[in-house]
């Protein structure tokens, strides 16, 4: 699978949002952020609605729950990175699952604040990438009996077997500039509406 080519962020202007506590953790990670030109948001104990508008958010890990977010696991509106200080394995398979795409472990250094951010905002971008593609198969495979129907329509029409039809209806595709399936929608509907008289007019 290939994927899209991907530029390293430049983060100035982009608004971060800081889940945790205060906590000089918070002061370091603060800092680090403005010097990246980010405008920074602290919150604690949970994120509004408003906060869904962020470019980013960096949670703490230890401490978090669910009802600190107000949206769902599936959802995932922004790269987020993980603020860990406990490396217990239910504490990194709740970050994981809340979306986390990179991590910083705690105490907060002077280094590795950069890279986190580059590497959740590429998993997030890998994320949706997988996603739409994946809902773009199965939009698809759903679609695929009138793919079926219009080729077999065509190749009443044009008296023509299965390849040749296919490429008939290629070329609608080509020439509405259009997918494959929304021109096999499109040639279902209106055989649909004026099937019969088209045939006729063709035998």
């Amino acid at each position: 699978m290939r994927l899209k080519a991907f530029k390293t962020p430049n983060f100035r202007g982009w608004k971060a949002v800081v889940l945790h506590r205060p906590h000089q953790d918070v002061e370091r990670l603060t800092r680090q952020l403005e010097r990246l030109g980010m405008d920074v948001t602290c919150v604690w104990p949970e994120l509004s609605a408003e906060h869904r508008n962020a470019d980013i958010v960096l949670f703490d890990a230890d401490m978090g729950h669910e009802e600190q977010f107000p949206w769902p696991q599936s959802d995932l509106p922004m790269p987020m990175v993980a603020l860990i200080g406990s490396e217990a394995p239910g504490r990194v398979e709740w970050a994981i699952q809340r979306g986390a795409g990179a991590h910083l472990s705690k105490p907060i250094g002077s280094t590795g604040v950069f890279g986190a951010l580059v590497v959740a905002v590429r998993s997030f971008q890998t994320h949706w990438d997988s996603a739409n593609r994946i809902a773009d198969l199965e939009s698809r495979l759903t679609r695929r009996p009138n793919v079926v129907e219009a080729v077999l329509f065509l190749m009443d029409v044009h008296k023509c077997d299965s390849t040749e039809a296919y490429g008939h209806l290629r070329s609608l595709s080509m020439a509405g500039r259009v997918s494959i399936e929304d021109a096999a929608d499109a040639l279902v509907a209106q055989a649909a509406g004026q099937g019969p008289e088209w045939k006729q007019g063709r035998e």
